[in-house]
């Protein structure tokens, strides 16, 4: 192994850690603080009308419709709540699973408020029998992000966070679960705010395991401020888990569909005095899923040959298991001190039984078999602890330190054999590749004015990997393997990332504005063992954010941003190892693949009034060093070859449409649309090509009765064509039939999708001026499901303090 001593490591992120203290000072110095409106403090205790009895962990929310300022605090262990506001019209709003709501009005003009003591009246009925009539809008909307709020959606019991995204807006997903945010598919997945394991290797197939039922809600950040890393042009997923529950909850559910998927999954929460648990288990899987593929490669000089194509059956067996505990304490009023761990495994198995037909210049042909053995295992797990520091006197006051480590193995084993003539070839791959991440992380808030607000911090992020790949060939089956030193060699690779924000947030009546500046740093050391050689970089990036919003009216607001993006590779994008199991085609990673930059820029326009949500955005794109994959064919040898190189090159306006429309009591109509007209081009190659791409989601849901609900999905799906590379549009439709019994808390779905269809064709096409390669895949698509969930437990409030470590910078 080729991990440095960690004691070296820390001792050499603290040196870096100091340098960033001074950059950070310089960083202070770019922004002018302006303008002091005056807020004034409104306080007030809560206490049980029965007992008097201070009344912890209530919800304590204040609203002003005319100038729409909504704060929530939350009351402490002796029943005290404070908050600091501008002068208006307010209603006090106090919910807490024990008591009935409490609401009062009050006003705000030029002094401190004391609202005074309010009784909570308890509910005397049994608590599982409380029926909460009062709902979130479907949406909610923040400066720099929009919410899907999971819990009002009917179906969610049953369904998977895939599932869920095809209703969150700026967010698409495909019938086979490809993602895209904001129209783009460079974009972070977070699990209550933090980095997480689960998500770190296989994102698609992690988020089609994960429970909907665990969900409470879905953030989708389009501008993400400087706080965040700066990866991501589509932007940021941010999945809230319930959780903090006082008392206990938690659902068990089922699935499977008719082409063989099945799944089932845990979540239970319990909040006891000052001690929080939560936790969460899910796994999927499917044997024997049977497909077909044929690719047909032509040169445009039939030198080696004149077509080839390989083609043939495929069976795919995979499962894939995740879980993620976490432990929370407060250890006061002000302070709490969070836990957690989290662990996943993917094992994949795919057998192709193809052929290959090979036609010559000269006429001839052959035919020959081609049988090829994949097993791909991707265990991965990691752990964290978080403190959180709040103020009594000061609630947007808070520190924060936070701590994770994630650790990714990726192990795979390919098998083929091929005939040349009378001669055979046997080929076997063994790469093994494993990947640490620590990252510390230091956020400090504060309040300069009641109406302008400073944001900074410093963090680190330690990344060390290693790879280790053997290829294997021999020519006679009785024959031991023989190892290719062509294509063996051990391969280790160290990423530094040292970083600082500095953010303000400033309101001016009705004009909101966030500048922010983030610096990065990154070292990178890369290191050959068999060839001696070495990859070293080094580079620092400044990387702006702003944010400019005004509210127009009581039902519309604006905002307009501006962000500079980038991405560094990962070691899938650096491994050199050649996957030569066909001699004909070869990919390999590229370890001199640089950060990728983006900039972008967007307006949007929001129309909302009560639960009804209307969002139009416009944006512009554009990038001169985009990763993407290159190919090239040798016409002499008939040798296609794909690797990475920073050559792609983006000019693009984007259109994206939002709504969510209930239509009485019983009716819900969502509709999610981009589009995209961009020119691209791959500058090793290609000159500027003119591309149209687009997407579009439209979900219905129905309440036939308040146990019975009717939901309708679908959507179409149409990539951007990429430099050299054509995907094949997309589309999926489909009905659940919802039914709640046992006074609700079993919830039974029958589903059939794309049901017009029992297989689907997918084409996709390569080319350059050397050759072009046509793909196509057929797979089963009619499905019909079943799944069942089971919801149990008391009480739900949620009194979630806690954020976490966020590394949003490698590009997927």
């Amino acid at each position: 192994m080729f991990f440095r001593n960690t004691s070296k490591r820390i001792s050499h992120m603290k040196n870096k850690m100091v340098c960033n203290k001074g950059l950070l000072l310089v960083c202070f110095l770019a922004f002018f603080l302006c303008g002091n409106a005056q807020e004034f403090t409104v306080k007030g205790k809560l206490v049980d009308s029965a007992s008097t009895k201070p009344v912890a962990f209530a919800t304590v929310n204040f609203q002003e419709p005319v100038k729409k300022i909504s704060r929530t605090v939350l009351s402490d262990a002796g029943g005290s709540y404070q908050s600091s506001l501008p002068p208006g019209q307010y209603v006090l709003r106090i919910t807490h699973s024990s008591f009935r709501k409490k609401g009062r009005p009050f006003k705000v003009e030029g002094k401190e408020v004391d609202l005074g003591t309010t009784p909570l009246v308890p509910l005397v009925k049994s608590l599982a029998e409380v029926t909460v009539t009062a709902r979130k809008p479907l949406v909610e909307q923040q400066a720099d992000r929009l919410i899907y709020n999971v819990e009002e959606d009917p179906a969610a019991q049953s369904e998977s966070a895939s599932d869920l995204l095809r209703k969150t807006p700026y967010v698409n997903v495909d019938g086979d679960g490809t993602i895209q945010v904001n129209g783009q598919a460079n974009f972070r997945v977070l699990l209550d705010g933090r980095e997480t394991a689960l998500f770190s290797q296989n994102v698609k197939e992690a988020l089609k395991a994960f429970p909907g039922a665990s969900i409470a809600r879905i953030e989708v950040i389009t501008s993400p401020s400087a706080k965040y890393d700066a990866e991501g042009v589509g932007g940021i997923i941010n999945i809230i888990t319930k959780k903090k529950l006082a008392g206990y909850s938690g659902t068990v559910n089922a699935s499977r569909n008719a082409i063989g998927h099945r799944s089932a999954g845990l979540n239970v929460s319990l909040k006891t005095g000052k001690l929080g648990v939560s936790g969460i288990y899910s796994l999927n899987g499917n044997n024997n899923f049977r497909t077909y593929m044929r690719s047909v490669t032509t040169p445009r000089q039939p030198v080696a040959f004149s077509r080839r194509e390989v083609n043939g059956p495929r069976v795919a067996d995979f499962f894939f298991h995740q879980g993620n505990l976490e432990l929370s304490y407060d250890l006061d009023s002000t302070n709490t001190v969070v836990a957690y761990g989290n662990m996943g495994r993917h094992r994949n198995e795919f057998a192709n039984d193809q052929n290959i037909y090979t036609l010559f210049a000269n006429g001839n042909s052959d035919s020959s078999p081609f049988p090829l053995h994949t097993t791909m295992t991707m265990p991965t797990y990691g752990f964290g602890t978080d403190f959180i520091r709040k103020y009594k006197k000061k609630p947007q006051k808070e520190l924060s330190f936070r701590f994770n480590a994630v650790f990714n193995t990726n192990r795979s084993l390919t098998n083929s054999q091929q005939e040349f003539g009378a001669s055979e070839r046997f080929i076997q791959n063994d790469n093994e590749a494993f990947n640490r991440e620590y990252t510390l992380q230091l956020d400090y808030t504060e309040p300069l004015s009641k109406t302008a607000r400073l944001e900074t911090g410093i963090k680190t992020i330690l990344r060390e990997a290693y790879s280790d790949f053997e290829s294997q060939v021999k020519f006679d089956k009785g024959s031991p393997y023989q190892v290719d030193p062509a294509n063996s060699e051990r391969f280790s690779y160290d990423q530094d990332v040292y970083g600082g924000y500095v953010t303000l947030n400033k309101a001016i009546g009705t004009f909101n504005a966030r500048t922010g500046l983030r610096v990065e740093h990154t070292e990178v050391r890369g290191d050959f063992t068999t060839t001696q050689t070495a990859v070293r970089q080094s580079y620092t990036n400044f990387i702006p954010n702003v944010l400019l919003s005004k509210q127009f009216s009581k039902t519309m607001n604006s905002n307009f941003t501006y962000s500079l993006r980038l991405g560094r590779p990962s070691i899938n994008n650096l491994n050199p190892f050649v996957n030569n199991s066909d001699s004909l085609f070869r990919s390999y990673g590229n370890p001199n693949l640089g950060p990728q930059y983006t900039h972008s820029f967007a307006w949007q326009n929001r129309f909302f009034k009560g639960k009804k949500f209307l969002s139009i955005q416009t944006g512009y794109n554009f990038a001169n060093n985009l990763i993407i994959q290159n190919p090239t064919f040798d016409a002499a040898t008939g040798i296609t070859s794909v690797t990475g190189a920073n050559a792609g090159q983006l000019r693009e306006f984007t259109l994206g449409f939002v709504s969510n429309l209930p239509v009485g009591p019983r009716w819900n109509i969502a509709l999610n649309a981009t589009g995209r007209f961009a020119k691209v081009r791959n500058r090793l190659q290609t000159a500027w090509t003119g591309s149209t791409a687009g997407n579009v989601n439209a979900n219905i849901t129905w309440k036939a009765s308040p146990l019975f609900t009717i939901t309708s999905n679908g959507g179409y799906f149409m990539p951007l064509r990429m430099p050299n590379t054509t995907f094949p549009d997309n589309y999926f439709y489909g009905f659940n039939f919802i039914q709640k019994l046992l006074k609700e808390k079993l919830t039974v779905t029958a589903s059939a999708t794309n049901f017009f269809e029992g297989e689907r064709r997918m084409r996709s096409f390569t080319e350059t001026a050397s050759f072009y390669t046509e793909n196509v895949n057929y797979a089963p698509f009619r499905n019909f499901g079943l799944a069942v969930a089971y919801s149990f437990g008391k009480l739900k409030e949620n009194v979630s303090k806690k954020k976490g470590v966020e590394n949003d910078d490698q590009v997927q």
